[in-house]
């Protein structure tokens, strides 16, 4: 292995924190990958005992992540389909659970890829401006906002993301929020969209754009949960740019489209285990189509959904070795628990679809039965 970018000491900065802030964010956004982690490393030294600046920095880290999406998908290589957030959203999370005396390991490895390149921060400026030219820069005013989308409003924001065009979502989720509604109310329905290209891919090697962006609104939700970063609003319009990018993708790849949910012949005599089951033995056996159908008539004979969301849970870890696929099942599975989506039955859906059906890399299983001796675990 090459080390392409050195640890490095601290550097302090003058100013205000949130000129400092800024300053490390436009060295990010310049692409001076060592100047932007010494920044952040000195600020990290000043505020690490201090709980509420602490927050603010890594809120802004996060941030730095969201705002890097590449402004096009089709006919182009996957570089920034947000793998900057999850990489600051791991680091947030490990840094907490190591210990924040104990995390300069774990900054290392995740603050610089902030400000390598490529970088795409067009679609953010997309969003800035429809918030200062339309919203008439007032984003602070519908922070508050906590109102749930109506079915008509749910099903309108969701057509125009799969099969509109530029400004349509836009002016939808403008309209939204001036009525009232809450953003986390909004971005519960972006997912949904996503969720449904997931469930409408047909080859393997196709769930990329649909993955990537689900996992991009998935970390926009748990932002919206862990922080109350100023800026937060203009990444709705970055997560619906992101799903209908993708949606556009699909269309124009063969293979994927719309497909009919049924329950399996003899489902309704089936007992809730037996179900469990056949859906167990859907996802191990990579039938996507059939998992998700034993998802759907577990669904409709209304049975206890913490089973479900166990077995789909284990079926996601257990089904594959690539953990940035894997994860996409645990993601709906997180999202279904607090999603405000009156349809979030979809996610479920969507879950049994990716994890049966997404690229596998030789023996899918073979992670899962080293897992299994080591530990003792009946495979």
């Amino acid at each position: 292995p090459h080390v392409h970018w050195s640890d490095q000491q601290p550097l302090a900065i003058e100013g205000t924190f949130p000129e400092k802030l800024n300053a490390w964010l436009t060295l990010v956004q310049r692409g001076e990958v060592i100047n932007a982690y010494r920044v952040f490393l000195g600020l990290w030294h000043e505020v690490v005992g201090d709980e509420a600046r602490r927050t603010k920095l890594l809120a802004h880290l996060v941030f730095a992540g969201l705002i890097d999406v590449q402004d096009r998908v089709l006919h182009n290589r996957s570089y920034t389909t947000g793998h900057k957030s999850y990489r600051a959203r791991a680091t947030v999370q490990l840094a907490r659970m190591v210990g924040w005396e104990h995390a300069g390991s774990v900054l290392y490895a995740g603050v610089p890829d902030m400000a390598v390149g490529p970088r795409w921060h067009s679609t953010y400026e997309m969003a800035c401006l429809v918030v200062q030219n339309i919203l008439g820069g007032k984003d602070q005013d519908f922070l508050g906002n906590d109102g749930a989308l109506t079915p008509v409003e749910s099903l309108a924001l969701l057509e125009a993301l799969l099969s509109g065009e530029e400004p349509g979502y836009i002016d939808l989720i403008v309209a939204l929020l001036r009525s009232g509604k809450g953003l986390r109310q909004i971005i519960d329905t972006i997912q949904l969209g996503s969720a449904q290209l997931i469930l409408e891919t047909g080859d393997p090697n196709s769930y990329s754009m649909p993955q990537h962006s689900y996992e991009y609104c998935n970390n926009v939700r748990w932002f919206f949960d862990s922080f109350e970063h100023p800026h937060r609003l203009k990444l709705l319009f970055v997560a619906a740019a992101f799903v209908n990018r993708s949606a556009h993708h699909q269309m124009h790849t063969p293979d994927n489209g719309p497909i009919k949910i049924e329950s399996p012949r003899g489902a309704e005599t089936m007992s809730s285990h037996e179900l469990l089951q056949r859906l167990d033995d859907a996802l191990m056996g990579l039938r996507a189509f059939e998992a998700v159908n034993w998802t759907a008539a577990y669904l409709q004979a209304g049975h206890d959904r913490a089973a479900l969301v166990e077995t789909l849970a284990t079926g996601a870890a257990k089904t594959g070795n690539d953990p940035h696929n894997q994860e996409l099942g645990i993601c709906l599975l997180e999202d279904y628990a607090h999603s405000t989506a009156r349809d979030r039955d979809r996610l479920l859906l969507a879950c049994a679809k990716h994890t049966a059906g997404h690229r596998k890399y030789g023996d899918h299983l073979e992670a899962y039965r080293r897992f299994s001796e080591a530990f003792a675990v009946r495979a």
